[in-house]
């Protein structure tokens, strides 16, 4: 796995490492135990970040092989917070979060994604647990291209404190993510494994 991550992509360009970092995950979510998995990412979170009633938590529903992050929603709902989901405004617009319940129906989004209808009430989250096709060990993640979370942390953490997560399986992470000015760090990363936190300073 080591090998896999330190020469596994063909150069720095996001657009091939995107492709690469796609197929990783693939695999890895083929032939490994992905309720396993979900199960302890959900412990590892509520363990270090130990969400209290009406904490305001948005996750995501998994998509292309993601971690399963559902049994966290779950969790987090038993507990008392509140639970949004991301919804998709339109290009170069920021995410709207509207609010999750265990049982609700969802819409497929245009790319695919199940999310909120829009009349779910919608809200701002004080923990972010964003999905990803790579991260590395100081907090760049790689995203599908759209900007969408980039976009939305920006906008966030101008407004208040929040705290990023991103989730993902250990097999995800590499040496290094290229980055420009516009990429948002994660303030962690919580995998089937256990926590990654960083300094953003």
């Amino acid at each position: 796995m080591g090998d896999a991550r330190s020469t596994g992509y063909r150069n720095d360009s996001k657009k091939e490492m995107r492709q690469d970092a796609l197929e990783l995950r693939r695999k890895f979510a083929a032939s490994t135990d992905k309720v396993h998995a979900a199960e302890c990412l959900t412990s590892h979170f509520i363990a270090i970040f130990q969400p209290q009633a009406y904490t305001v938590v948005s996750a995501y529903w998994p998509f292309r092989h993601e971690v399963d992050v559902r049994p966290l929603l779950n969790r987090l709902d038993l507990i008392g917070c509140t639970c949004l989901l991301p919804f998709i405004m339109g290009s170069e617009e920021p995410l709207q979060f509207h609010q999750w319940k265990p049982g609700d129906t969802l819409e497929v989004s245009r790319f695919g994604v199940l999310q909120p209808f829009k009349h779910h009430p919608n809200g701002t989250p004080e923990i972010v647990v964003v999905p990803l096709l790579a991260f590395d060990s100081v907090g760049y993640r790689l995203g599908y291209g759209g900007g969408y979370y980039d976009l939305t942390l920006e906008s966030l953490r101008k407004r208040s404190g929040i705290l990023a997560v991103g989730a993902a399986y250990e097999a995800q992470k590499v040496d290094s993510v290229p980055h420009d000015q516009f990429d948002q760090r994660l303030d962690a990363v919580v995998t089937e494994v256990g926590i990654l936190q960083f300094d953003r300073e």
